[in-house]
């Protein structure tokens, strides 16, 4: 009820919106409408039917519309259908009485078109109509009676009349067409088509459905009406392909039949198949083509194989008649797959054929496919044809796996080459080879080695995909490199080492190579020596291709010389203009030579008894800084130095600084060793004195009564002891 409602509402809507230009739609018929009826409109017919959706196991109605005697269109009563100049707006449906409600409308014909002017009238197919006043905004008007408004840019509808008024013209439409409803037969017949393309010699089957809409169940004879001379037609079960003349349907169910024919060959133009099922007759119309004179065999029609794999069909073309152009192409394949035609191991698209011959379809699957079975559709002259492939294993989501060697120009393996891919580095082994697992994607490779040039190759990797590259590093001409254990040499006054300068020739032509040194004083002295044990000084070297040779650097410091660290560049410079500078630190050692003394190594004190003792701090030797002076006493005696530390000791130079000493008063008497340490940055120096400590002439006193007291004491107790 509720979608009733709605169509009203919407019938409505369509009679008063505006629609500027546009014809309007006139509603011919409203109301219900039971299965198997037909709307009869004119040429059209419109038959309401029932069938299935989408493996649904309800039947759903459907209706059929018809011009003439061709099918127009088959579609679900679902939503609004538009067929050329019908519209069906269809409701709500009721299982119970087998009826739908139909809104059916026609698209009308222009009757007239007219600038309106006031008191003007019309006569159209007995509506009489009258202008009775009209404007740029509206016009109004009479109907048989009937008041009517139309605005400017909308149209009316009133009965079989739309009016259309836009910019100052009226148009009037009329749907002059009579609706009638023809009541449902017994029985339905139904085929998806009533005329068809078809080639001489071919084999066409048309399959039929016959709906029993009756109360009763229906024996139908099946019998070819007429058929062209020497065709065969017959009928078939649907199921079993077994011939049949008449077949049972049982009341609310369908039976399916094969219509067969067989064109023979030479046949060609227009031709007709009349069949009768019951009392209902039908018939088929044929566009007969001649048969061409080729024909196309694919022996194997579904193959099985491994993702990644390249399967190949045999395609045979027989060709009957005289030469001709052979035109090939592939319709559908799955995406990312590749498929091509080849002849004698060439890939083609056209040919030409004399008599018969044989072609191949090559089929590269990629390594992510799918499991499962995949068409490929391809086409030979226009005749359409199929192969599958089943894919039972599959390598997507595997990684893949590069195995890269790398050689040189003359096929030798580079060892320990830089290889980058993408954002990543990565080094070959000795024999020249990287290996890596790698998702699936497209790479940019960049491989590089002293003295080669270096070499950039793009490779697209598949899932699970085992690939084998070799890049070729072309060897640079000319290129060196310079190693040394160390950029920081130490030399000095007394010692001047000798330092090894490694030059590797990595180019392919022979090199000779200046040696300078840029930065140090003028006034001191740089040797670039040959070897060690000599002093055969040398300005350059020469070394082969892929040598290797030593020279040995010795830095003579001047005199004058400051010790501390002095930055220079090493320079070498080969005969072909290739040149590399090495930033080095050369380091002066300095002669150090700090003492310390004084004029009394024994000192006598009492218990807190202090004395001073003058200390010399004496540098013989370069400048020393950060001089601490360190004493090491008995615990509990107060030492002291003053000045205890001192920024620095110029060369030569002489300080004194000055050492209290105090024991503490109950320091027994005997002899003390202090240590004194002269720490600086450069150098250290240590002596040690010897205190010595007396007692004070009263405590001697004291020492002499306790021994008299002590002496007495023993003799008193003998005497005792001894008259016992």
């Amino acid at each position: 009820m509720r979608k009733v409602v709605f169509v009203m509402v919407l019938i409505l809507l369509a009679s008063t919106l505006p629609m500027g230009m546009s014809q309007p739609w006139i509603s011919v018929f409203e109301g219900k409408v039971k299965i198997g009826e037909t709307l009869i409109l004119g040429d059209y017919h419109v038959k309401i039917t029932q069938g299935y959706t989408n493996n649904s196991q309800v039947q759903e109605p459907y209706a059929i519309i018809y011009k003439g005697e061709q099918i127009k269109d088959v579609a679900e009563l679902k939503d609004i259908i538009e067929v050329e100049d019908i519209r069906i707006i269809p409701g709500s449906f009721n299982e119970e009485t087998q009826e739908i409600f139909i809104v059916l409308q026609y698209k009308p014909t222009l009757a007239t078109e007219i600038t309106p002017k006031a008191g003007t009238s019309l006569e159209i197919d007995g509506y009489s109509i009258k202008i009775l006043e009209s404007s740029n905004e509206s016009i109004s008007l009479k109907i048989n009676g009937n008041d009517m408004l139309v605005k400017d840019n909308s149209s009316r509808v009133y009965d079989r009349l739309a009016l259309v008024y836009n910019e100052g013209i009226l148009r009037v439409y009329h749907a002059g067409v009579q609706v009638k409803i023809e009541e449902k037969k017994d029985y339905e017949i139904y085929y998806p088509f009533e005329g068809l393309k078809a080639e001489a010699g071919s084999k066409i089957q048309v399959p039929i459905t016959v709906i029993n809409n009756g109360r009763e169940d229906l024996n139908l004879p099946l019998k070819v009406v007429s058929k062209p001379s020497g065709w065969e037609v017959r009928f078939l079960e649907g199921g079993n392909n077994y011939e049949v003349s008449k077949i049972n349907v049982k009341t609310g169910s369908s039976a399916n039949l094969i219509l067969q024919i067989d064109i023979p060959v030479g046949v060609k133009g227009k031709n007709s198949v009349s069949f009768a099922i019951g009392n209902e007759t039908r018939k088929i119309t044929f566009d007969v083509i001649e048969k061409e004179g080729m024909e196309v065999k694919t022996p194997l029609l579904g193959v099985e194989a491994e993702a990644g794999n390249i399967v190949t069909f045999p395609i045979d073309l027989i060709n009957h008649g005289d030469e001709r152009g052979i035109e090939l192409e592939i319709k559908e394949k799955p995406a990312n797959w590749d498929a091509y035609f080849t002849l004698n191991g060439q890939r083609i698209r056209s040919f030409l054929l004399d008599k018969s011959g044989q072609i191949t379809l090559v089929v590269e699957t990629p390594r992510n496919a799918e499991l499962g079975k995949h068409e490929i559709k391809f086409s030979v002259n226009g005749m359409e044809k199929s192969v599958s492939v089943f894919i039972y294993k599959t390598h997507k989501g595997e990684p893949a796996k590069l195995i890269l060697s790398i050689v040189d120009d003359g096929g030798k393996p580079v060892a320990k080459a830089k290889v980058q891919i993408e954002n990543e580095t990565y080094i070959a082994d000795s024999n020249g080879v990287l290996e890596r697992e790698l998702p699936k994607g497209n790479y940019t490779i960049t491989v590089s080695k002293e003295g080669y040039e270096s070499k950039e190759e793009k490779i697209i990797l598949e899932d699970g995909e085992k690939k084998e590259e070799t890049v070729t590093l072309k060897r640079l001409s000319y290129y060196f490199t310079v190693e040394m254990e160390s950029n920081h040499l130490t030399t000095g006054f007394n010692n001047q080492p000798s330092y090894e300068i490694r030059i590797k020739n990595l180019g392919k032509e022979d090199d000779e190579y200046a040696l300078s040194i840029e930065g140090l004083p003028s006034d001191w002295a740089v040797n670039f020596l040959r070897d060690t044990q000599s002093n055969l000084e040398i300005k350059s070297i020469k070394v082969d291709s892929g040598e290797a040779r030593s020279v040995y650097l010795r830095i003579i410091p001047s005199f004058n010389a400051q010790p501390g660290v002095y930055n220079a560049t090493l320079r070498l410079r080969s005969s072909s203009g290739n040149e590399i500078e090495k930033r080095i630190e050369v380091e002066v050692i300095g002669k150090y030579m700090l003492s310390i003394e004084t004029s009394n190594y024994l000192v006598s004190l009492k218990p807190d008894e202090e004395k001073s003792i003058p200390l010399i701090l004496r540098n013989l030797g370069n400048t020393v800084t950060n001089v601490n002076i360190e004493v090491n006493a008995p615990k509990g005696w107060d030492i002291k130095v003053e000045p205890q530390k001192l920024a620095k000791i110029e060369g030569k130079n002489v300080e004194t600084v000055t050492l209290y000493i105090k024991p503490s008063k109950t320091t027994p008497a005997g002899e003390y060793r202090i240590s004194i340490d002269v720490k600086s940055d450069q150098v250290e120096s240590q002596i040690q004195l010897t205190a010595r400590v007396r007692q004070s002439s009263s405590s001697a006193y004291v020492g002499v009564i306790i021994l008299v007291v002590a002496f007495a004491a023993v003799i008193l107790m003998m005497r005792r002891v001894g008259r016992r």
